[in-house]
């Protein structure tokens, strides 16, 4: 009987207990989490003159926050314009999705920072830059803010998620519906591989339907916006590769007039391809050999006659073997090299090509990769 009525007196405490516990106090709150103390780089006063090219970037760095379970706390980087130190136009999230104490920031995102600031494109201005610290919902911003003076890039506002080339000096006339797509390279940059002719003219634009921003090449070699009638014009019908860069309104022309299979045993092009239209270049021959003391050599890659003197196609992804039918499409990618050279970046034929009638073709456009094909016939 004693222990019945302990174990009820048990049970009677424990509900007296959780009822009486407020409810406030049974819901979850986060744990709050401290503000950064110090701003370590880029240092107050710093200026930063922006590049567009791949890999610019600046280095933030600053001290650690603390919340209060003890946990991991999140940080991420904050711009404001100069005259509003409380309200940021701009977060980019720390290394490792938040977890590091310091930031690579690209200067394109700088450069966005600056649009979000206000400032124009191509002149100097300030902004600050801080830190926010998290830990679940729970926040807090450095004191310290950090002034930076910066000069934008002379690109576009606005600069287009996709690029098309038409005009009566394409390859696929002035129907915008059938604009050519340029390949995206990088972040605001454009190339395409293609046909230009002499007559008429041609623009770029950033949709084949609806109202299409046109873009053109200005008489200072420059991106400029068109009004649909202002187009560019070339000398001389040939292939072309165009390179366009909207964060500074750059432009890159170069004439290829010829392509072919180099040989690397050889040091010299074997087989011409001549162009197909769309980005395309193919050719047929016979392909032979180098005899060797040691064996037969088959290294190759691709060597073009260009406007800016000799350039070479290689290998994206490096390689020493002859390709098999379980080789990746990634064996053949192709690329532009920075450098000509007789070994590198070069393919292996398989042993079927030798002396076989065998059609190469190389492809550059916006469809897929750049990459080639090696088809014994």
């Amino acid at each position: 009987m004693k222990a019945k009525l302990t174990n009820s007196f048990i049970v009677l405490f424990l509900i007296l207990f959780v009822t009486g516990c407020s409810k406030n106090e049974m819901e979850y709150k986060d744990p709050a989490v401290s503000a950064v103390e110090a701003l370590y780089a880029p240092a107050e006063n710093q200026q930063i003159i922006l590049r567009s090219d791949q890999g610019a970037t600046a280095l933030f760095q600053w001290a650690s926050s603390h919340s209060q379970d003890g946990q991991l706390v999140s940080y991420e980087v904050v711009f404001y314009n100069e005259t509003d130190l409380e309200n940021p136009v701009y977060r980019i999230v720390s290394e490792k999705g938040g977890k590091e104490l310091y930031a690579s920031i690209s200067h394109l995102d700088i450069n966005r920072a600056a649009a979000a600031a206000g400032i124009p494109t191509g002149e100097a201005g300030i902004i600050y830059w801080s830190v926010a610290s998290w830990r679940g919902l729970s926040s807090a911003v450095s004191a310290q803010k950090n002034k930076l003076t910066v000069k934008r890039l002379e690109g576009f506002e606005v600069i287009p998620d996709a690029v098309f080339i038409t005009g009566e000096a394409t390859e696929t006339g002035d129907d915008i519906s059938q604009a050519l797509s340029l390949t995206k390279t990088e972040e605001g940059k454009f190339e395409i591989y293609t046909q230009l002719k002499n007559e008429g003219g041609y623009r770029f634009v950033d949709r084949t339907t609806g109202e299409a921003v046109s873009y053109y090449i200005d008489a200072n070699a420059k991106l400029s916006e068109s009004d649909g009638e202002q187009l560019s014009t070339v000398d001389e019908t040939a292939v072309y590769r165009l390179a366009l860069d909207f964060t500074n309104k750059g432009v890159s022309t170069m004439k290829i007039t010829s392509m072919g299979v180099f040989f690397s045993p050889e040091n010299k092009v074997i087989l011409d391809l001549p162009y197909q239209g769309a980005g395309v270049w193919s050719g047929t021959g016979v392909i032979n050999f180098r005899q060797e003391s040691w064996g037969k050599d088959e290294r190759y890659k691709f060597q073009l006659q260009t406007s800016l003197g000799i350039k070479q196609l290689g290998t994206v992804n490096g390689t020493d073997s002859q390709p098999t039918a379980a080789s990746p499409a990634s064996y053949y990618y192709v690329k532009l090299l920075d450098q000509n050279t007789q070994w590198d970046d070069k393919w292996k034929f398989s042993s079927a090509v030798d002396g076989a009638n065998t059609t190469v073709t190389v492809t550059m456009n916006a469809s897929g990769p750049y990459t080639h094909s090696v088809k014994v016939n």
